[in-house]
């Protein structure tokens, strides 16, 4: 065996480790999202930020994402396959409640809303998490894979905006039981999860 496949195949054995490492670090910091069994259900004391002066709205739900990914690279043709995983967590901090803008009896209706806003986060949370994985990638997977992530954010990202305008921010009793059911719907442990817009 000449030096030239010794180097190659260390290269390869190196490449293997840096891959398992990837995966064990995705497999821990980012479990896979199981929507139904992954999102909480929150209350008037989730509501822990700060109300803007001025704010346009009485109540207001924040959602982080973070995505985490593992490669495995074929060294012969440079192909990349990614495994993305996606980390989807309520801002309890940065989501306010403002309670001196709600009547009493209106309370429980406008946290049911923002609850819906949680929901969707997990739904657009997974529907960016299968886009990404569905697409392609090169040698320049992580410019890719955040690229890919700002634009599939981007086009899911509307529902919160279609949920919003459709309810009037949870003040369409009606629409909003329709949203109510929709989203229950999208989220039952039977019901396969496509990526199609409610």
């Amino acid at each position: 065996m000449n030096i030239k496949d010794l180097l190659s195949k260390a290269k390869m054995l190196l490449s293997m480790v840096i891959i398992s490492l990837l995966f064990s670090f995705a497999q821990k910091g980012y479990a896979q999202v199981r929507i139904s069994a992954d999102i909480p259900k929150i209350d008037l004391n989730f509501f822990k930020g700060e109300v803007p002066k001025n704010s346009a709205y009485a109540s207001m739900t924040f959602i982080d994402y973070v995505y985490g990914f593992s490669i495995e690279r074929n060294t012969r043709t440079n192909a990349v396959k990614a495994r993305i995983t996606m980390r989807i967590t309520p801002n309890s901090d940065k989501s306010y409640f403002d309670r001196s803008r709600v009547n009493k009896a209106d309370i429980d209706r406008l946290v049911n809303h923002e609850q819906g806003h949680v929901v969707l986060g997990f739904i657009i949370g997974k529907q960016v998490e299968d886009a990404l994985n569905a697409a392609s990638y090169t040698v320049n997977y992580k410019e890719e894979i955040r690229s890919n992530y700002q634009r599939f954010y981007a086009r899911y990202e509307k529902l919160q905006l279609d949920y919003d305008k459709q309810t009037r921010h949870g003040a369409d009793l009606k629409a909003q039981e329709s949203w109510n059911k929709k989203l229950r719907r999208l989220i039952s442990p039977t019901t396969a999860f496509t990526a199609s817009t409610p």
